[in-house]
């Protein structure tokens, strides 16, 4: 199913979208409340055009993970006036990369089980690989980002 993986990107191209019309507020893509009504409508288009309850399910469901991921690896809003938790995973790029390294080569035997031998090439053993380098460039961008007060506060509290 082709749609999970731009689906579970979902919350970040509201956020992107939302940023370009100049309404930066995490709440709009990122909290409980917007990601249950996002996975909901993006479900609900999907089973019906598709005709595809099951796919819809599906489609919810890789919608919906995206905050618990979000919650392990930074820190995300809840609800509008609610607080913003997390396990600010991404405040330890070589244990974030290793996370998510892991997750990437768990996800990938997985799919490249479901393609017939023939299909079991060159390229899908490409695809952790650019995967796992891309984490790493992102986790070099953020080694500069991360040294805000509060990620400094946190790694004071949680060394």
């Amino acid at each position: 199913m082709a749609v999970l993986v731009p689906v579970a990107f979902a919350p970040d191209w509201v956020e992107w979208i939302c940023a370009e019309f100049g309404r930066r507020d995490p709440i709009l893509s990122h909290s409980l409340v917007s990601i249950g009504i996002g996975a909901t409508l993006v479900a609900l288009v999907y089973g019906i055009v598709a005709r595809d309850a099951h796919g819809g399910g599906l489609v919810w469901l890789t919608y919906a993970s995206h905050w618990p991921a979000d919650f392990i690896t930074g820190r995300k809003p809840t609800w509008p006036g609610g607080p913003s938790v997390g396990l600010l995973l991404y405040t330890h790029p070589k244990a974030d990369v290793l996370l998510e390294s892991v997750v990437v080569v768990v996800c990938w035997a997985i799919y490249v089980r479901s393609l017939p031998p023939v299909r079991r090439r060159l390229l899908p053993l490409l695809l952790p690989a650019g995967l796992i380098a891309m984490q790493v460039v992102f986790a070099a961008l953020q080694v500069d980002r991360i040294k805000d007060p509060l990620h400094r506060a946190v790694d004071t509290l949680f060394p």
